[in-house]
């Protein structure tokens, strides 16, 4: 049996990859949050054939089952660089073309040059693009964020 390994958010790096797209990598990112996918819950009141007080029957009780699943938006920082393929992406979002510019994303988390983790993000576009604070006096890369839609997540085997 596999002992589990607990992998540290230092000296990770993310590539992403979409499908459709002739790169093996689209972007590699040193930051993102969003991995949020969550199960909503319905409330609803049933009455049972259970004794309840005086009354032989009528017992009321609460049932709870899973109802929709919504995700989050994922947001993707790197220093920003002369690649213009996510604004691209973005411009055709856009333009109205949405719909047919919904991706399958595939992000990996890399330690020491070793995928260790992947996560698959359905029907995802990009929602923003961000270019950070920039200053000419300053010696810092410029951050640029890509916040991006999705509508289903999963972890998958890499």
């Amino acid at each position: 049996m596999n002992q589990p390994i607990s992998l540290m958010a230092g000296g990770f790096s993310i590539d992403l990859q979409l499908d459709g797209s002739n790169d093996r990598i689209d972007g590699i990112f040193k930051g993102c949050d969003g991995f949020d996918f969550t199960q909503e819950v319905i409330e609803f009141r049933e009455v049972t054939n259970e004794r309840w007080g005086k009354a032989t029957k009528g017992r009321s009780r609460v049932i709870k089952i899973p109802g929709n699943v919504a995700g989050g938006n994922i947001t993707l920082r790197r220093g920003m660089n002369l690649s213009k393929s996510f604004w691209l992406w973005f411009s055709l979002v856009q333009k109205g073309n949405w719909f047919e510019q919904r991706k399958t994303m595939f992000i990996y988390f890399n330690q020491e040059n070793t995928p260790r983790s992947a996560f698959r993000f359905t029907e995802a576009w990009p929602t923003r693009c961000r270019i950070g604070e920039m200053e000419t006096n300053a010696s810092d890369i410029e951050i640029e964020e890509i916040e991006i839609a999705y509508e289903g997540f999963e972890r998958i085997s890499v």
